[in-house]
C-alpha cells in the first residue's frame, strides 16, 4: 500500500505518523500566520511539518521546527528533503529543553494539543498531538514568552471551547491579542476555531472578523475567501 500523503502546489506532505494528518487547522494557520520577510519563525509541535513548509513558501524567512514525537519528527525531516524550501530545520525536542538554546524569534506559531476537556487517545501519538498531556496552554505561553522578541508576534490556532483557557493563560505572561479571526465551518453552524495573533504590546481592542470556510451546506462549497486565503496552496484553487 502506498505511503499516504497530501499534495500541494509546490509541496508534499507525507502524513503517515499516527495523529499528524494533515487538516483544515494547520492549512489555516500556515496561510493566515502573520509572516513577514527575513523573519526568523519558530514552528512549535510541527507534526510532520505542514505549516513550517507553508510559511517557507509565503516568505522569505528562516523557520526552526520542534517536534517531539521522533517518528513525526523524522517525517517532517522527509518532507522538508523533498520540498524546494532549505530553510526549514526541524529539531526532534521538547520545547522546554529548546528553550534553552537561548534563541528569539519575530514569529512562533503553534498548531497545539488542545483537547484538555476530552479523553485521551490511548494511542501516544495521538495523545501527543491532540491531547494537552504535554504541553498545557499557560506552559506554552511561558515558553514563547522567553523565545519571542520584543516585537515578535505569536500565532495560535485553538478551539472555541478553549478561549477562557488560552485568554487566561496568555494575559499571565503578559500578551494581548492584536488579530482575531473567528472561524465557521458554515453558515448558521457555530464557531469552531480562533486563530490568533498575540503580542507583546497592548493595542487595545483587537483587529477582529469572521471567517467563513463553506458558504453553503454542500460539502466542499468553498467561500470566497477561503480559496482566497488557500489559493496558492491547494490544488484546487
Amino acid at each position: 500500500m502506498a505511503e499516504p500523503y497530501f499534495q500541494f502546489k509546490k509541496f508534499r506532505v507525507y502524513h503517515s505518523a499516527g495523529g499528524f494528518k494533515v487538516g483544515t487547522d494547520g492549512v489555516l494557520l500556515g496561510a493566515w500566520a502573520p509572516v513577514c520577510e527575513n523573519d526568523r519563525v519558530l514552528d512549535i509541535g510541527t507534526g510532520t511539518g505542514l505549516i513550517s513548509l507553508m510559511i517557507a513558501q509565503r516568505a522569505k524567512v528562516t523557520v526552526d521546527s520542534i517536534e517531539i514525537n521522533p517518528i513525526a519528527a523524522l517525517q517532517a525531516v522527509r518532507n522538508v528533503m523533498c520540498s524546494p524550501f532549505s530553510n526549514v530545520h526541524v529539531y526532534n525536542e521538547d520545547v522546554a529543553e529548546f528553550v534553552k538554546r537561548g534563541n528569539k524569534y519575530d514569529l512562533v506559531v503553534c498548531n497545539p494539543p488542545f483537547f484538555s476537556h476530552s479523553q485521551p487517545s490511548k494511542d501516544m501519538s495521538i495523545r501527543l498531538a491532540k491531547h494537552t498531556v504535554a504541553l498545557k496552554p499557560q506552559d506554552l505561553f511561558v515558553h514563547v514568552s522567553k523565545l519571542i522578541n520584543d516585537k515578535g508576534r505569536f500565532a495560535v490556532i485553538f478551539p472555541k471551547t478553549e478561549y477562557d483557557v488560552f485568554c487566561r493563560s496568555a494575559k499571565t505572561e503578559g500578551f494581548f491579542p492584536k488579530d482575531v479571526l473567528d472561524v465557521f465551518p458554515q453558515p448558521d453552524y457555530p464557531e469552531i476555531r480562533l486563530l490568533v495573533n498575540f503580542t507583546k504590546e497592548n493595542v487595545g481592542e483587537p483587529n477582529r472578523r469572521d471567517f467563513m470556510i463553506e458558504k453553503s451546506g454542500m460539502r466542499h462549497d468553498y467561500s470566497d475567501e477561503y480559496k482566497e486565503l488557500t489559493k496558492d496552496f491547494f490544488l484546487r484553487f
